[in-house]
């Protein structure tokens, strides 16, 4: 869904995202679910991919701390009602945010990277490198956006304009690396449905 959403805005040229911009918000329901669907089989993972687990549950961990640091400098500065905040702090406000983008990516190609052929590795390599390039690009758009973030919070605003805006076709080019990914899970789900690998090796 992500994807097609993107594809659209690439396609009707539109300024602003399908759902009134709303569909930018589905990029952390969606990884939720993922996540939540790596937990409901956790114990096949524990027990056959211990070392991918490690590095699944590090890539998972470093997500949450991100998200954190994403949601941190703005708490802080709305508690102090201040909106003009130090370059630093935006810095690491877009670091934060890029890293909540790509590291979903990171996670997603450890939970399916040993069960891709060919096909799904060129299209999870492609797709890896293509969505941690525009969560870079995504991070420095919105680092000078915590100002205004802010002041929407502040001013208790529902307008989400601040965040969309500034992001709206990079949002919609992130469609190819979901794209990308798609294309890699369903060559691994075809795999393994046909015995060609196991969910275990």
């Amino acid at each position: 869904m992500e994807s097609a959403g993107g594809f659209a805005a690439l396609v009707t040229r539109s300024s602003q995202l399908p759902f009134h911009g709303y569909l930018l918000l589905l990029t952390p329901v969606f990884s939720a679910l993922g996540i939540l669907f790596l937990w409901v089989g956790r114990h096949e993972w524990n027990e056959l991919h211990r070392t991918r687990v490690g590095h699944a549950n590090t890539a998972f961990t470093v997500s949450l701390v991100a998200i954190a640091l994403t949601a941190a400098p703005i708490a802080y500065l709305a508690a102090l009602g201040e909106a003009n905040p130090p370059g630093w702090l935006g810095l690491e406000f877009g670091v934060a945010i890029a890293l909540v983008f790509g590291l979903t990516f990171v996670t997603y190609a450890l939970a399916a990277a040993h069960l891709v052929g060919r096909l799904g590795e060129v299209a999870m390599g492609v797709g890896l490198v293509w969505a941690l390039g525009i969560s870079a690009f995504i991070g420095l758009a919105l680092s000078p956006q915590l100002g205004p973030i802010v002041r929407s919070l502040v001013s208790r605003s529902a307008a989400i304009g601040a965040v969309t805006q500034p992001i709206t076709l990079l949002d919609a080019l992130l469609g190819f690396g979901y794209l990308a990914f798609f294309v890699a899970f369903a060559e691994a789900h075809y795999r393994v449905a046909k015995g060609i690998v196991s969910g275990g090796g």
